[in-house]
């Protein structure tokens, strides 16, 4: 049974604990032991999909499920009340990577791992910008869910080759960009201001929303549910937006609209 936390996320009755039979898995599966278990809260729109991820999980001694969320918003709170050691987040939850963002610049110390991510340079990227410990793919197996979980809690990430081949690809273009300089270097700072302006003055209104909202970590999901645009359409206005500010990566965008703010 569930009774409903003031922070709108659902808290598991500790007088009936989520706690199902052992499933012979080995005793340390998990970077805990089950006298230690680790807490964890799931988050997803679908009550059927967090709900029997938590049996899943909770078959597992080392682990144990704390709460639920339906909306990023209650994944945060729960972050913040009931501090879990893993927050296991679905790809598909709206503004989910501000959400992470969001636990991050918290300082909360819970690794985030998000499912069901789309096998996408695109995708992988923007997750990992926003903060994530790890990802497990849309294409994943339930029966793979611990083994995957587990090599992420340490250190690990399995990826395909193609996603593998397209962040090196990403790593390299962004180590080819010009260094920026030290801040206490005067010499050419008056220059750099005024290309950035000039970047920016570049930029049509839309393009400045999109940055925007880049900068919040919105996902071009998000976003463009947001805007109440196609999917294309605001992928158009994030190409449009690194071009004209000759960046690379969605974060060198961000980095720039703080800047600006300042």
């Amino acid at each position: 049974m569930h009774s409903e936390a003031e922070s709108d996320g659902w808290l598991l009755d500790k007088r009936s604990p989520m706690k199902l039979a052992p499933n012979n898995l080995a005793p340390n599966n998990l970077a805990s032991t089950s006298l230690n278990p680790l807490s964890l809260v799931i988050a997803s729109e679908v009550r059927f999909v967090r709900e029997s991820l938590g049996q899943v999980l909770a078959r597992d001694g080392n682990l144990c499920v704390v709460g639920y969320a339906e909306a990023a918003r209650q994944a945060i709170a729960l972050c913040r009340e009931l501090r879990p050691r893993i927050a296991l987040i679905d790809a598909a939850v709206r503004e989910g990577a501000a959400a992470v963002r969001q636990l991050r610049d918290d300082g909360a110390d819970v690794k985030v791992v998000v499912f069901a991510v789309g096998e996408n340079v695109e995708s992988v990227l923007d997750w990992a910008e926003a903060g994530i410990a790890g990802y497990i793919p849309s294409d994943a197996a339930l029966d793979d869910l611990l083994r995957l979980l587990n090599d992420i809690l340490n250190g690990r990430q399995a990826c395909s080759s193609a996603i593998s081949a397209g962040l090196l690809r990403r790593i390299g273009s962004a180590a080819a960009l010009p260094a920026a300089r030290p801040q206490g270097s005067n010499q050419g700072s008056n220059q750099g201001s005024n290309q950035a302006a000039n970047h920016g003055s570049k930029l049509t209104p839309r393009e400045r929303e999109i940055v925007d909202l880049i900068a919040v970590g919105l996902s071009n999901k998000e976003i463009a549910r947001r805007l109440n645009i196609g999917l294309a359409t605001t992928k158009s206005h994030v190409h449009s937006v690194l071009n004209k500010l000759s960046l690379q990566r969605r974060g060198q965008a961000a980095n720039w609209n703080r800047l600006q703010d300042r």
